[in-house]
């Protein structure tokens, strides 16, 4: 079932981070956890890949209106154990954990970087 989202592993190096600044154009590096909005682009459709931990309360709250619970997500059945409880926690707070926002997505003193200004689907 293709729906708006889509949780699974990196297979290369290759994807960038379409999540918000600083971290946007970062590489997702291989076997790393990312998160998929399905774009349509001229009648194409395909996915924006961000870092798991590039994923912000608002995309968590427009998750949330779509799916009644973090297990329907698209894949979620194929992701380890610990990675399921990981968006599970991050579906019940309503944001991702501290711990698995990448550096990559922190402002030099450290604090998560800025919201998506295009995430209104």
């Amino acid at each position: 079932k293709k729906s708006g989202y889509r949780l699974e592993y990196a297979t290369s190096n290759r994807a960038k981070c379409k999540g918000p600044k600083p971290c946007q154009g970062t590489t997702l590096v291989k076997d790393s956890l990312k998160l998929g909005s399905l774009v349509d682009f001229r009648g194409h459709t395909s996915y924006q890949w961000r870092h798991w931990g590039c994923t912000t309360p608002k995309l968590i709250a427009n998750i949330k209106k779509q799916f009644e619970d973090a297990a329907d997500l698209d894949n979620f059945e194929a992701l380890k154990p610990e990675d399921q409880a990981k968006i599970k926690k991050a579906w019940e707070d309503g944001r991702v954990a501290d711990e698995d926002i990448p550096e990559s997505a922190r402002k030099a003193d450290g604090s998560p970087g800025e919201e998506d200004e295009d995430e209104e689907k």
